[in-house]
């Protein structure tokens, strides 16, 4: 027993020796590595530079000589040429430091000298070159360029430059195998002493991983319970990190206070952040979720209670000029189409009222808005002829998206362009079609415009056949006026016209009774 107990307490100090020179070997031999990954860093970072720096020779020195003497025998402009010039002034430099790297390299620099005069003789030549130019020797200078010294310096570069970038290539791969090296001997080192430490630390682990498992399920609970009634971002769960779990929770919260406040204000155009197309569906009853389909519900209704408004609004305001106009014919056509435009931010717009003669019925235009001189010469449509005649025999309003090519233009100070949208509706009254109005615009007409167009062409209609009705009795009474015996003769037709014509205005006081009653809603 004795024996047994002395070879465990040796065995456990033999450890502790052992991973004690372990520690210090490992120290020594990352500080010898650390030495060397330097030193080849070091290496590497100047081949790198070098290389550079042989390239620049051409991208920057060459470039700027060929393209700057060459613009300014152009142009003669000093700017063009300050690049070229500043390339002369860097030829001896560059040279000189890419020299001393590749002396402190144990390069032979011969050939580099001959690269360097190469370089500073075309500098010279591009002196030469502006000399020529100034002196509007434009011959000489054309001359001088087709000798293209710049291509033999270029050519000169590859055979040279090429040697010493390889020169570079092989002392960066040389580097990059110690330092590699280095690198590895450090890895399996440490390697070495992690397979020598785990078994001492492995119940140390065992502990710190059954708490940590512990905690992870608490994490895990609360972040899910977080995504599914609050806010799901649908990225991957994530219950790792204590201080993101806590700090998404309180995020959330506070993102819904924020959100039913904005709500509760008004602010309809509040956004829950992070809830896009791609999580909508795992948000559907999330709080999240909940509260943007409320928001998305009373934006409708308040969408719908602005279009309510502005109808009412547009009908009481227009009923109102109607009524004001209704005695004569063309006032109240270009009080109609003037407000009507305008009030549905159309661009252009027009009234064809029906005529009815003898001959035959057609449709007149008796008002326009800012029609072009073309189409407002266009006074008479035939029925059943282009869209507005076709409007009138269908009955039914006609909303084009795409006009016809050469239809119509709202033009202005600026130019010209083919509106976006165009809208033709039937004014009728008791199913009888009195006239039609056709209005243009750059944007789309909404449902609503189209139906408050329809609705206010109930009022046009009915002041339209009472306008009719007005004219008609006074051409009628002017008649019997010179013709005293045809006025016996038609007395009976009188009479019906005069019937028509109460029950027409009987129609006229309910329909204002109506209106007024709307007005006073």
């Amino acid at each position: 027993m004795k024996l047994l107990s002395f070879a465990r307490k040796k065995s456990i100090v033999a450890i502790i020796v052992v991973v004690s020179l372990l520690l210090i070997v490992n120290a020594v031999l990352i500080y010898h590595n650390k030495n060397i990954i330097i030193k080849n860093a070091a290496i590497i970072h100047n081949s790198e530079k070098i290389s550079s720096q042989v390239d620049q020779l051409v991208v920057v020195l060459l470039h700027n000589l060929e393209m700057g003497i060459r613009g300014y025998g152009v142009t003669k402009d000093a700017n063009i040429l300050s690049p070229a010039l500043e390339a002369v002034q860097q030829v001896d430099p560059r040279f000189d430091t890419l020299k001393v790297a590749l002396d402190s390299q144990r390069y032979d620099v011969a050939q580099l000298e001959v690269l360097h005069k190469a370089f500073h003789d075309y500098a010279d030549f591009v002196m030469e070159m502006k000399k020529t130019a100034d002196l509007d020797s434009m011959k000489t200078f054309k001359e001088m360029m087709k000798e293209d010294r710049g291509l033999q310096v270029f050519l000169k570069w590859i055979d040279i430059g090429i040697k010493i970038s390889d020169y570079e290539k092989v002392l960066k791969a040389e580097a990059n195998i110690e330092y590699r090296s280095a690198i590895n001997n450090n890895l399996y080192l440490q390697i070495f002493i992690l397979l020598i430490g785990l078994p001492t630390l492995g119940y140390v682990v065992y502990k710190i991983q059954s708490d940590e498992q512990q905690r992870l399920l608490l994490l895990k609970e609360l972040e899910e319970n977080n995504r599914k009634y609050i806010f799901n971002s649908g990225t991957p769960l994530v219950f790792n990190d204590p201080k993101h779990v806590i700090k998404n929770s309180i995020v959330n919260l506070q993102q819904a206070s924020e959100f039913i406040e904005n709500i509760s204000e008004g602010k309809y155009t509040a956004e829950w952040t992070g809830l896009n197309t791609d999580n909508e569906a795992l948000n559907e009853t999330s709080l999240a979720g909940r509260l943007t389909n409320m928001r998305e519900q009373l934006k409708q209704m308040k969408r719908e209670e602005e279009r309510r408004l502005w109808t009412n609004e547009g009908l009481t305001r227009f009923s109102e000029i109607v009524r004001n106009h209704q005695s004569k014919l063309t006032e109240l056509s270009n009080e109609v189409i003037r407000f009507l435009t305008q009030y549905l931010g159309a661009q252009q717009g027009g009234l064809f009222v029906l005529r009815e003669e003898e001959s035959g019925s057609f449709l007149e235009l008796t008002a326009a808005y800012a029609f072009d001189r073309k189409k407002f010469i266009e006074r008479r449509i035939e029925i059943g002829v282009g869209l507005i005649g076709q409007t009138y025999l269908e009955g039914e309003t006609t909303l084009l998206t795409k006009l016809p090519q050469g239809y119509t233009y709202i033009t202005s100070g600026m130019g010209e362009a083919t509106p976006g949208c165009l809208v033709i509706v039937p004014m009728k009254y008791n199913d009888k079609i009195e006239a039609i109005i056709e209005l243009a615009s750059l944007e789309k007409f909404e449902d609503h415009h189209i139906s408050f167009l329809e609705k206010a062409g109930e009022f046009v209609a009915s002041a339209l056949q009472s306008v009719r009705t007005t004219e008609k009795m006074h051409e009628l009474l002017l008649t019997s006026q010179r013709q005293a015996e045809e006025m016996r003769a038609t007395e009976e037709e009188l009479r019906q016209n005069l019937e028509e014509l109460q029950a027409t205005q009987e129609a006229m006081i309910r329909k204002q009774e109506e209106l007024d009653s709307m007005q006073g809603e």
